[in-house]
């Protein structure tokens, strides 16, 4: 596919209300609901807590979840949240997506997520990037185990959406790899300076790998693609910087981009469109408007930063909430051209 590049103008802002008008409203009748669920992984030996957004039957069942009768077995979608965030905050994209019949299970990674206790935090977690992927394949296994759902779902094309270091979890779903010496080299750079991604963990001051730990390292990535994500949507993706663009051309899925254009976190040519740059099948939305990186999280009301960037409050004149209905617009064109629906 031809990269597609997009921004948007006010003509845009308007045929986009229009639009979701339609599609991420509830019809009459549906009930959304949102049920969270604990597994623990044997292998990884740690716990797995998923934020489940569906339609409700009217029925009570034996099952933990009680999805209706005309529910789509195949339409299964999983959202990874950014670095120390929470599913909670997607809620905007949860229900959306809920309305239209999917699925949603949105993953909250272990060690990073504050919905496990500010105890289990490690600030160190994003430098074991491969967690993530492992954490994503483990919950789509369990969504098809029995005694989770009233009627079976089938996993086989599975939509993945993630929004910063989710959106690069996303991506490595489908085959992203990172490039060993890559980030050390950029974040010691003069542009590296103004990239928000070079404070976590240790980029800048990272002692050489060995021999042993590349491979093994190599290993971790080999396994983090997932053959059942049939689709891609990453929000303004971090991790450009990092990525080995030969992996990126390896990419063969349907993806959409979206990346904060005048961003105030991750430069937006080393990242979101670097991605779609090197993906062959990448259509790309520059988001104007002044939006920022926190754009593609639930509207909040907090004075937290996250290094240095407020988390809630946007730049004068940006409106969250209209964004939101511009990218759901996207997005759900999006899967109706390559999915079906």
């Amino acid at each position: 596919m031809k990269l597609k590049l997009a921004y948007w103008t006010a003509v845009t802002l308007i045929s986009c209300l229009l639009i979701n008008q339609a599609v991420a409203s509830p019809s009459a009748g549906i009930k959304l609901k949102t049920t969270e669920v604990e597994f623990f992984d044997t292998v990884e030996n740690r716990p797995l807590k998923v934020k489940l957004w569906h339609q409700s039957s009217d029925r009570s069942c034996r099952e933990q979840v009680c999805l209706p009768d005309n529910q789509n077995a195949r339409k299964i979608a999983v959202i990874s949240h950014g670095a120390f965030g929470s599913p909670h905050a997607m809620n905007w994209l949860g229900y959306a997506l809920a309305s239209q019949g999917w699925v949603v299970a949105g993953v909250a990674h272990y060690q990073e997520s504050w919905v496990y206790g500010p105890e289990s935090i490690d600030p160190f977690v994003v430098m074991r990037f491969w967690q993530r992927p492992q954490e994503v394949n483990f919950t789509i296994d369990r969504l098809s185990e029995q005694g989770l759902f009233n009627k079976p779902l089938v996993t086989d094309r599975v939509l993945m959406l993630g929004h910063s270091s989710g959106g690069f979890t996303t991506l490595a779903m489908a085959g992203a790899k990172l490039e060993a010496g890559k980030s050390q080299k950029y974040c010691t750079s003069e542009l590296g300076q103004t990239d928000k991604g070079c404070n976590y963990g240790s980029q800048r001051q990272v002692a050489p790998l060995s021999k042993a730990q590349l491979s093994q390292i190599g290993e971790y990535q080999t396994n983090m693609r997932d053959p059942r994500i049939a689709a891609l949507v990453a929000l303004d993706p971090a991790l450009g910087h990092a990525v080995n663009p030969s992996s990126l051309r390896e990419i063969n899925v349907p993806t959409l981009i979206f990346g904060s254009i005048e961003n105030d976190f991750l430069p937006y040519t080393v990242h979101a469109k670097y991605y779609a740059d090197h993906i062959k099948t990448a259509q790309l939305i520059g988001v104007g408007q002044g939006a920022g990186h926190f754009v593609y999280i639930d509207e909040c009301h907090s004075d937290r930063k996250v290094k240095g960037v407020p988390l809630c409050k946007d730049r004068d004149g940006v409106d969250r909430k209209a964004i939101q209905k511009q990218i759901l617009g996207q997005i759900f064109g999006f899967l109706n051209q390559h999915m079906g629906y």
